[in-house]
């Protein structure tokens, strides 16, 4: 009776110890796929980010033709978010960047009285300006699209983000803690009071 009981306990063991084996490879499937989607998140984000990056300086080299004033808080904003890391603060810098290029297109609309100082050369400037301001208002609709881009890529990868680190909280998850390691959301840090650190709404700036 005791050898009966002694090969039901085996098999019960041996059970037990099967399905741990396969619960452990499906979760170690699991955060493998859920940290892939994030890393592809990111790959496609960050493309975005450098896409926008790339058509700046255009943007800031037509606004010199016009504006007498210092473009040199864009120029700081491009080079910021150009050298700040994919965390908090890079989601800062992209946010500093969209205020900072939607700021110089309104540069145009208040140059254009100033412009036209002079009633004989008048009729050329005008249409001087007006070209270029079409080209401003051209590239700014492209750096909008791509700022829509970046949010929405941004929510897509900070969606993902919090899903893996959810199965990595997991008690099985666990056991893979050196290998799986934590994703930085790409989010503006929130301050004491609870909101971002700059101004804007959360729908259209990337926050928590």
């Amino acid at each position: 009776m005791a050898v009966v009981w002694f090969i039901v306990g085996g098999c019960v063991l041996a059970a037990l110890l099967v399905l741990f084996v396969i619960l452990t490879v499906l979760r170690f499937n699991q955060l493998s796929m859920a940290r892939s989607l994030c890393d592809e998140a990111k790959r496609q984000l960050i493309g975005e980010i450098r896409a926008r990056h790339a058509l700046v300086p255009a943007y800031i080299g037509t606004l010199q033709q016009i504006a007498g004033q210092d473009l040199s808080r864009l120029e700081l904003a491009l080079a910021s978010a150009e050298r700040a890391p994919f965390d908090h603060r890079g989601a800062a810098a992209e946010n500093a960047l969209t205020d900072a290029v939607d700021d110089a297109a309104l540069i145009p609309a208040a140059l254009t009285e100033r412009s036209l100082t002079s009633d004989s050369a008048r009729p050329q400037r005008a249409a001087v300006n007006e070209e270029i301001d079409t080209t401003i208002q051209l590239l700014h609709g492209q750096l909008q699209v791509l700022t829509e881009r970046i949010l929405a890529g941004a929510r897509f990868y900070n969606t993902n983000v919090e899903r893996y680190h959810r199965q990595r909280a997991r008690l099985v998850s666990r056991l893979f803690g050196g290998v799986f390691k934590p994703r930085a959301p790409f989010t503006e840090a929130i301050d004491d009071d609870g909101g971002p650190g700059t101004a804007g709404p959360a729908s259209a700036r990337m926050t928590r």
